[in-house]
């Protein structure tokens, strides 16, 4: 690996309701992307179980002995690598929070994220979401190092509010990763230019592994996983189906076009 290029992979699932199947195709999206040489891998959303929001407590984890977490950490050991964890449901008083972990390439959690904006929506008659009734929302922005960089965590909904990807990039975050389970619904208007714009406007990669296809009679996710660069360039975009999509991030490249361009700077407000 360059000093100056990392390789991220971006991993794209259809997760169900079935955890040890969820677990089995982590296993096997994640080996292949080792096969590619990647340096980092993250996973979206609910990779370990998706279901109606209710229903997350079918799958809480514990951080000493939730299968989907000793996975990760042995995923990560075995392969040297630094996996962004999707999200797993962990318990938080009479709900649950929606976490990110990180794990290091020695099986450490390096990072926690729990998901601050929440999805309380209610898109016409036959689709609405109440994640608060379940989830207890985070309140700290987080970034973690590695591989010589500051990278800066967010989760699905968060994508809706520049002001915590400013945050990040006020601690140096380079990198940011959005994993999500984005609706059918809004992604095929929403997804993409969203990514794009908080990529353009903090002049960061963004990185953002996603559930696509139809996880029950109830819930379709839109997909089209994507790796952006700092120029609001498509790196990568995953077909419609289970896989992974890699990129090399070029932090000199990003050191020159925020020299260029040194908008965040020039912030007044």
């Amino acid at each position: 690996m360059s000093g100056s290029v990392l390789r991220i992979a971006s991993v794209q699932m259809c997760s169900g309701q079935n955890i040890q199947a969820n677990l089995e195709q982590v296993k096997h999206l994640i080996e292949d992307a080792v096969r590619q040489d990647a340096h980092m891998v993250a996973l979206p959303e609910n990779f370990s179980y998706l279901d109606r929001e209710g229903k997350k407590m079918d799958a809480v984890e514990s951080l000493a002995h939730g299968p989907a977490v000793q996975l990760l950490r042995e995923l990560a050991r075995v392969n040297s690598i630094y996996i962004v964890g999707g999200t797993v449901p962990l318990a938080a008083n009479e709900r649950v929070t929606n976490t990110c972990l990180v794990f290091a390439p020695d099986g450490q959690i390096i990072a926690r994220y729990d998901k601050i904006h929440l999805f309380d929506i209610q898109l016409d008659e036959t689709h609405s979401f109440m994640e608060s009734r379940y989830i207890e929302a985070g309140k700290v922005p987080v970034t973690f190092d590695a591989l010589g960089a500051t990278m800066g965590l967010s989760i699905c909904y968060d994508l809706r509010f520049p002001e915590l990807y400013r945050v990040l990039t006020g601690r140096g975050a380079r990198v940011i990763f959005v994993p999500s389970a984005f609706t059918w619904r809004t992604g095929a208007y929403h997804w993409l230019a969203l990514l794009r714009a908080r990529a353009i406007e903090n002049l960061a990669y963004v990185v953002a592994p996603a559930q696509f296809g139809r996880h029950s009679a109830e819930r379709e996710s839109f997909g089209h996983s994507v790796i952006i660069d700092p120029w609001g360039q498509i790196l990568a975009q995953a077909p419609d189906r289970a896989c992974v999509i890699t990129g090399e991030l070029n932090l000199e490249y990003q050191d020159q076009l925020r020299e260029r361009l040194p908008c965040l700077h020039h912030r007044r407000i």
